[in-house]
């Protein structure tokens, strides 16, 4: 069965807004044992979605289309989905009282233009949208089957998940087609992915049944995993055989799974172990705390950063002696230790972190080039400082410094506290 894609909107064509929606799809139809076959994305042009439509249409069996169901006058779909069945827009009942409904609860009124978006061509399958307005509507153009949602992620997914997935899963059996995949995300960091690659290729020949695949996401790259079964529990036991053979040649550098993050990672191990941390930092300008604080319940662990740029502040906020400073540069192992043991020492944390570096582009010299950059690292066996030169522009030098200090702090919190 083919299936493809249709986003709308010229934001996506723009790039003011970035298509999160098909990759999430993309993933969780593969989970369903189907795959894309292409996304074809249009701007909020009549013309240009119609034939987009048609074209479609004759080639797929399922098309999901998303965006253009808003109140706006740029909210075409409805309309161009009509004219492409040749049947009109009819008001849905249903949707109606829903709409009103939700309006009512949060004390809005219903405008004109809101009623637009219980519009759906006459003769339709409507579902009630579950995380917003519009409702999505199905219909049939030629052989193929069209799922109309709303291009907003939250309403998008709700409705993916809950009534187009099942109505796919569905047609597939109809069909007679048959088939389970299973997927996992192994990430690692600081392994590049040729390497990656190298360590895992043995592995393809002892697991048939599993595609190996790879993503970069610097510093991080992913292997990515996808077993494929005639049960779900015989593409779940094949993708676990292949887990498990992988993970001893990804070594230390696998720190997370699917969608764990390296931040998450290093939060639940200090909760484990009841310990705290705080952090000194200079070239990463505040990103380590900012990974840290993405994680809801950071405030257990987390007790807060202090980012001294100015060597001022690195005297004033964690301590660092002036003659420390002056004798050896704000980019010094002696400066990082220093800032390290003062950061634990006013917060009284059990850990702290501390980065100084070079980020670039200029600022470097030859003696300290850009991309040297100095990690330090105080806890209850003392103070540990760890010298690196990173690679690449300034974005990717301040990037693996925030990874490498926390991949640092993960590595010596793997266990659990006696």
């Amino acid at each position: 069965m083919r299936i493809e894609a249709l986003c709308t909107g010229d934001e996506l064509l723009t790039g003011v807004t970035v298509d999160t929606n098909s990759h999430w799809f993309q993933q969780r139809l593969l989970e369903h044992g189907s795959q894309v076959a292409r996304t074809t994305i249009v701007g909020d042009v009549r013309e240009e979605i119609l034939d987009a439509l048609r074209t479609i249409s004759a080639r797929a069996d399922v098309v999901l289309v998303s965006g253009g169901l808003g109140p706006t006058s740029d909210d075409l779909t409805a309309e161009v989905a009509a004219q492409a069945v040749g049947v009109s827009l009819v008001m849905h009942d249903g949707a109606l009282a829903a709409l009103r409904e939700r309006f009512a609860v949060r004390g809005l009124t219903v405008t004109e233009n809101n009623m637009k978006q219980v519009m759906v061509p006459a003769g339709s399958e409507v579902v009630l949208n579950p995380a917003g307005s519009a409702p999505m509507f199905v219909l049939r153009l030629g052989k193929a089957v069209l799922f109309f949602v709303p291009g907003v992620p939250r309403e998008y997914r709700a409705l993916v998940e809950t009534a187009v997935l099942p109505r796919i899963d569905a047609l597939r059996a109809e069909r007679g087609e048959v088939g389970f995949r299973a997927l996992r995300l192994l990430k690692t960091v600081f392994l590049p992915e040729s390497h990656l690659d190298a360590r895992v290729r043995p592995l393809h020949a002892l697991h048939p049944r599993v595609t190996f695949g790879f993503r970069t996401h610097f510093p991080e790259n992913h292997l990515k995993l996808m077993a494929e079964g005639r049960t779900r529990q015989e593409a779940l036991e094949a993708l676990e055989a292949a887990d498990a053979a992988s993970r001893p040649l990804l070594g230390d550098h696998l720190f997370a799974v699917d969608d764990d993050t390296m931040a998450r990672v290093v939060g639940r191990q200090l909760v484990a172990r009841g310990e705290t941390l705080a952090l000194a930092e200079s070239c990463t300008g505040g990103r380590i705390g900012d990974m840290l604080t993405e994680v809801a319940g950071a405030s257990a662990y987390f007790l807060g950063s202090a980012v001294a740029y100015a060597n001022e502040l690195k005297e004033r906020w964690v301590k660092v002696a002036q003659t420390t400073l002056v004798e050896n540069g704000a980019v010094s192992q002696l400066v990082a230790a220093e800032m390290a043991r003062g950061a634990r020492r006013v917060a009284e944390s059990t850990w702290a972190l501390s980065v100084t570096g070079i980020a670039g582009p200029d600022g470097g010299t030859p003696e300290k080039p850009v991309g040297t950059v100095f990690i330090g690292l105080d806890g209850p066996d003392g103070t540990e400082v760890k010298a690196h030169r990173f690679h690449g522009d300034r974005e990717w030098v301040r990037s693996a410094s925030a990874y490498a200090a926390l991949d640092w702090l993960r590595l010596r919190t793997r266990e659990a506290r006696p």
